[in-house]
């Protein structure tokens, strides 16, 4: 239902796609989430996060792929694995980045088109933070939402901290950063 770009540097993806459709969302929401977060063992040992990382570190595992756009119990499952998660401070993971999630998932549904998403970290921060064994906290969480039969896009940069700070940025603007 994703796909996701990971580094062993940052022991972060650094961006998740994802298709969705107003069907595919109406799906989801039949859905009951289950916290089931995994190490991902598909990838090498002392490259990947591991949940102890996030333990007393301050920091959420906020999803890249929401779980709220998960069809299926497989594809739920897998949106709960470390590689589709990044550290993000609470109120920006619980509040700021979860109204920009249901705002995309509102867009889909109200237009009655399907949209690609890509979701990813920056790290912007002159000195990057990190957790645990070296898990890269971004500074800032960004999302671009496109429609391709309309031919419209909009993207989004949240920083990630407790500010509930978010901009709606061009694609332009984004590139840039």
């Amino acid at each position: 239902g994703f796909a996701v770009n990971y580094s062993g540097t940052s022991k972060t993806s650094l961006w998740a796609a994802e298709y969705i459709t107003p069907e595919t969302l109406k799906q989801a929401k039949t859905i009951s989430r289950e916290d089931n977060f995994h190490e991902e063992g598909r990838i090498e040992a002392k490259n990947r996060s591991l949940l102890t990382d996030y333990k007393h570190s301050g920091y959420d595992r906020g999803h890249l792929a929401p779980n709220g756009n998960r069809a299926n119990s497989v594809d739920q499952y897998e949106s709960f694995s470390l590689v589709n998660i990044v550290p993000q401070s609470p109120k920006n993971n619980q509040e700021q980045w979860r109204n920009v999630e249901e705002a995309t998932r509102t867009l889909v549904t109200k237009l009655r088109e399907p949209a690609y998403m890509i979701t990813g970290p920056l790290y912007l921060a002159p000195k990057v933070k990190a957790i645990g064994r070296k898990v890269m906290v971004p500074s800032h969480m960004y999302k671009v939402i496109y429609f391709p039969n309309l031919k419209i896009a909009s993207a989004y940069v949240s920083v990630n901290d407790n500010r509930a700070k978010t901009e709606v940025v061009s694609l332009s603007q984004l590139q840039q950063v």
